[in-house]
Formats: structure tokens, sequence, C-alpha cells
């Protein structure tokens, strides 16, 4: 949890779940990402996965590292969809919350085709 004191008004505490929550909403506003999908691959920061699914963080010294797992949609180039992702995340957080973003990886699990599967030979 992160804590802020003001030694006049108290203190403000942002948990890690809104932390996660801000990540998630940031991601699934990028076209190209189809939707956040549960990490399966393990504990890759040492810390379990938050509720949102698909988001996976670490606090230290008011940075915050992030593992992103995403489906992306076709036809759109994957490089540059994870590259908004990662911007768009680290412009939310540090916007919201103050902190500092460090590392944002983004997993690309998944491919969605929805209409422009290609043609089964």
């Amino acid at each position: 949890m992160e804590t802020e004191k003001n030694e006049k008004k108290g203190a403000v505490q942002i948990s890690e779940e809104v932390i996660a929550v801000i990540a998630a909403t940031a991601a699934k506003e990028v076209d190209g990402v189809a939707k956040l999908v549960p990490i399966t691959s393990g504990l890759l920061f040492g810390k379990k996965q938050s509720k949102t699914k698909g988001i996976e963080l670490d606090i230290t010294d008011n940075e915050v590292n992030f593992n992103v797992s995403i489906m992306a949609l076709y036809n759109y180039k994957l490089r540059e969809v994870a590259q908004k992702v990662q911007n768009n995340i680290k412009d939310a957080v540090e916007t919201m919350t103050g902190l500092k973003t460090n590392v944002i990886n983004i997993i690309i699990v998944d491919i969605e085709f929805g209409d422009a599967a290609p043609a089964a030979e």
C-alpha cells in the first residue's frame, strides 16, 4: 500500500488493487487490445497476481513495476500495441497516483481473430 503523509491533513493511502484497476483500464483503452488475460506463468515478481486479472504489480520505493497479460486483436502491429499499452499505463498511473513507473512488461498471450479469422485450408 502506498502512503503519503501530509502533516496538517493526515495520510493518503492508495491500495495496490486501485493501482491495478488504473493500469487495467488504461490497457483496455488501447486499440488492438481485445482483453486482459490472467497471468498463468507463475509469480513473476514473487507476489501473487492482483484481483484484477491480467495485472501483476510490485511497488518498491515509490516505483511500480507491472506485468500485463493481454489478448491482442488480429491485424494490429503487436509491437505498436504493446508500446501504446506501456505508454497509456505509465501516463495513467503516474498522473493519478504520483508513483513512478519503472518497468511495464507486456505479455501477449493470444490473438483474437473475430471476423478476420484466416481461412482454414
